[in-house]
């Protein structure tokens, strides 16, 4: 685990791409929404429907989150930019960038994989090239999933639809119970992501979130050599972002990117 480089805090992005505002609840992890609560904090407009913002070009350096205040590929999105063209407008900036890309909805995330093309023009004309002609080595696709059941329903609607190039990562935040994750209905030999994040529930109303549910996610990415990323933990009922106050063995905050600032 010593080869994997360690972030520094607990924010694992340096900057956030919001071409859209608010979302609509899907399981239990939305309950206590923390992008709802900043929205409505700052005046944003009504959470509950979902509106695009002047933020329509991605940020072309750093660990870049895209969506932290919505979900980018929610059904709504029929109505406003294509996810596959909001994708296609970080091509080009991998070389300074790091994409981060998260959903609860991983069905429509494979889906804009899937058909998404880049369009370019060059001396001879305009082309297309599909999705899985391009470059994608620095941005990473994935999911949430706050406990055993929606795990295994989003890891079947993602695994089983996913472009092969898909550098695929979990956010197991906020974890609302044990996660197995090679065992279940889908049994696998190892576990199929590049990254792995976990942490309890931020805010006043935050659900329990047990240490051994965090030291199992640990142990298993450890077993597997899968960089795993520990963002916050419940502790005597805070929540608790010093890693200096983590137990020493969850002092662990891996990133599978090469770090770079700019």
């Amino acid at each position: 685990m010593s080869n994997f480089i360690q972030w520094p805090v607990a924010k694992y992005w340096e900057k956030t791409w919001n071409p859209m505002i608010g979302c609509h609840p899907c399981s239990p992890a939305c309950k206590h929404c923390y992008a709802n609560a900043i929205s409505n904090r700052f005046k944003m407009g009504d959470f509950n429907k979902p509106h695009e913002t002047a933020d329509q070009r991605p940020p072309r350096s750093g660990v870049v989150f895209c969506g932290n205040m919505t979900d980018l590929f929610g059904e709504w999105m029929d109505g406003f930019t294509d996810p596959a063209v909001l994708i296609e407008h970080t091509l080009g900036y991998s070389q300074k960038a790091t994409y981060l890309w998260l959903t609860k909805r991983p069905d429509a995330m494979c889906d804009a994989l899937n058909r998404g093309v880049l369009n370019y023009r060059d001396e001879d004309g305009e082309h297309q090239s599909p999705f899985f002609d391009c470059e994608f080595g620095n941005q990473y696709f994935g999911f949430t999933a706050e406990n055993q059941e929606w795990y295994e329903k989003r890891f079947g609607l993602f695994f089983i639809h996913k472009p092969l190039w898909t550098q695929c990562w979990l956010s197991a935040e906020p974890l609302l119970g044990p996660i197995d994750l090679r065992i279940g209905k889908f049994p696998i030999a190892g576990i199929p992501f590049k990254w792995v994040v976990v942490g309890c529930e931020s805010g006043p109303k935050r659900r329990p979130c047990k240490i051994e549910w965090v030291e199992s996610i640990v142990d298993q990415c450890t077993r597997d050599a899968v960089p795993v990323f520990v963002k916050q933990l419940d502790i005597g009922g805070e929540c608790v972002r010093d890693i200096a106050r983590f137990p020493k063995h969850l002092q662990i905050r891996q990133v599978p990117w090469e770090v770079r600032h700019g």
